[in-house]
């Protein structure tokens, strides 16, 4: 006979109602457990959802950090438009050489012309005054007193007072006063206060020591070379004025005299204040070290730098096989045919879109190029070859590989056909013509605008097809120029920097770096492919994290009415168990009886 129902008691654990102590055999836990999970399944899909996203937003950072990279390399290799950009194209570096070491280095800014010289002697090299006290001062130190009272100076030392120093910055006299009893140090500290103005230094020199009296001399020093900075102490031309007699009981000793540099350069006799002379040539800075005689003559070469035009393109070869090779690991398939574990990215549209875009221009040709000249990378010994893949990477398609002895070959004999092949070319009959920015919407290799300012007319001539032009006064004398959309000249903007009516003929060449750039620019911009595609994500991501909780707040309300119902029916199983128990011990009793 059954006597007792039992599914346990309702006790409380860390603030939650639970059941405990069922003696019934059903296991309550496992069946809140049970039925609290399947109804948290849409929130496990999600957090599965939110694990797979998480994952491909950091592949999509990696992607964008690598893009980044990818677009620095390129950047140098596609002259940038702008007034100042020779120091941001490698092909304007240049290197210049010298036939004999030792004489003269020349160093090129980058935009120099390639060009040759010949520095046929090295007369002089620019030099300093030096004078020294011509008598040495017996002190205990450099911090004894060395000046007399005003007027009471004796041979060898100074005296109070003031003197006016000639200046070479053109303002009034320097005033140097000195005080009764100022030691040597604090002489030439009072010197060197004025030093910028003088052009001279002062130095306290020990030049033996003794006992009680060390001997010590000051000398002097031009900051400058050349005969406007040469000085001398005891002329009128340099001590202005003396009335005190400071330096009256003092002589001056010149060991060396300022004069200026003189060379001779592709015959043109050149005269200098300094050694460093940077206004000679432009772009240029020579620096004279040593006398030359006429009779050995020195040869300059400026050229191109093709070991930082060697390096820029291997470093673009490298970041561009990176891409490919990052794009094959998160699209690569195992065995079985489906996605590997770190092909987090398969099929995703954004990461596709730009490797393809990639390698579609990598491989293209460059419009508008003579064609006798290099018109692709592999013209330039930049091919392209399929890799097998190793243990560390997948089979890829299209990876850069480079020879060489052919690059360095063009580069030393065409240096000019392997920057066209990369950069953005553009010539024009007219300087006050700039080009502010290019997209590779840009069809057209030549045009004539026609720029009326007086009329209102603006029009290009691409090919005998006449197009308008957008045209926005910047200023007074200042025109910002837009090829129209749909046009040959989508994309271009020129800034005309004049308020003159004219017809300017141009030309225009679009390299491979520079489609690569504006590939990579318009993906990592604030709008475009890279960061919508994980902002997207993000928003995916926040949206479900919301969901969740909705659905983890719904479980708990969930659980607590299971729990509510169980309890419930503890208490209806309790009194029937009483009421069991009633019955039972009426039964006993009548048949005791």
């Amino acid at each position: 006979m059954v006597t007792q129902i039992s599914l346990g008691n309702i006790g409380t654990q860390n603030g939650k109602s639970v059941l405990t102590g069922g003696q019934s055999g059903l296991d309550i836990e496992g069946l809140v457990k049970a039925l609290t999970e399947a109804k948290r399944l849409p929130a496990v899909r999600l957090e599965t959802k939110n694990e797979s996203m998480s994952k491909q937003k950091e592949a999509l950072t990696t992607l964008q950090s690598l893009l980044t990279r990818f677009r620095s390399a390129v950047d140098t290799l596609r002259n940038p438009p702008g007034v100042q950009n020779a120091s941001k194209n490698i092909f304007e570096y240049r290197t210049a050489t010298t036939s004999l070491s030792g004489f003269v280095d020349v160093k090129a800014l980058p935009g120099a012309n390639q060009q040759s010289f010949s520095i046929d002697e090295i007369s002089a090299l620019a030099k300093e005054t030096k004078q020294q006290t011509a008598t040495t001062f017996l002190a205990p130190s450099a911090n004894s007193p060395i000046v007399a009272a005003n007027g009471d100076a004796t041979a060898g030392r100074f005296s109070a007072g003031t003197i006016n120093l000639r200046v070479l910055d053109g303002g009034a006299d320097a005033a140097v006063t000195l005080a009764e009893n100022d030691s040597l140090q604090t002489v030439v500290n009072k010197f060197n206060a004025v030093k910028d103005r003088t052009g001279m230094q002062a130095n306290l020199v020990k030049v033996a020591n003794g006992t009680p009296d060390s001997t010590y001399t000051i000398t002097f020093t031009g900051t400058k070379t050349g005969l406007t900075g040469g000085f001398d102490l005891s002329s009128a031309t340099t001590v202005t004025s003396d009335p005190d007699g400071v330096l009256t009981q003092l002589g001056f000793t010149t060991t060396q005299s300022a004069q200026n540099a003189a060379f001779i350069i592709d015959g043109v006799a050149v005269t200098r204040e300094s050694n460093v002379v940077d206004d000679l040539v432009d772009g240029l800075t020579f620096t004279l070290k040593q006398p030359l005689s006429a009779l050995t003559p020195v040869a300059v070469n400026v050229i191109a730098d093709t070991e930082l035009a060697t390096n820029a393109i291997n470093a673009f070869a490298d970041v561009y096989n990176e891409l490919k090779l990052f794009a094959s690991s998160q699209n690569e398939v195992g065995d079985d045919g489906l996605p590997t574990e770190d092909a987090v990215l398969y099929g995703n549209a954004t990461l596709r879109t730009i490797s393809e875009a990639v390698t579609s221009v990598a491989t293209s040709i460059v419009g508008g190029l003579q064609s006798t000249a290099p018109q692709t990378l592999s013209d330039l010994g930049i091919g392209f070859d399929d890799f097998a893949g190793d243990e560390d990477n997948p089979m890829t398609r299209n990876i850069i590989t480079i020879n060489a002895e052919k690059l360095a070959s063009t580069l030393a004999s065409n240096f000019d056909a392997v920057r066209d092949v990369f950069e953005f070319g553009f010539t024009t009959d007219n300087s006050n013509l700039l080009v502010f920015k290019r997209s590779n919407k840009l069809t057209a290799n030549s045009a004539i605008l026609n720029i009326d300012i007086t009329n209102g007319v603006y029009t290009a001539d691409v090919g005998g097809t006449i197009y308008n032009l957008d045209v926005t006064a910047v200023n007074a004398s200042s025109y910002a120029i837009k090829g129209q959309v749909g046009t040959p000249l989508e994309g271009m903007e020129f800034v005309y920097g004049s308020n003159t009516d004219a017809v300017i003929n141009i030309t225009l060449t679009q390299g491979i770096g520079d489609k690569i750039f504006n590939e990579l620019e318009r993906a990592l911009a604030a709008d475009g492919s890279v960061i919508s595609a994980i902002d997207g994500l993000q928003e995916q991501e926040d949206r479900n994290e919301k969901e969740i909780t909705k659905i983890d707040d719904f479980i708990e309300g969930y659980r607590d009415r299971l729990l509510e119902m169980y309890s419930k029916l503890e208490a209806a199983l309790s009194k029937s168990n009483n009421l069991l128990s009633l019955l039972d011990a009426q039964a006993n009793a009548r048949n005791n009886q």
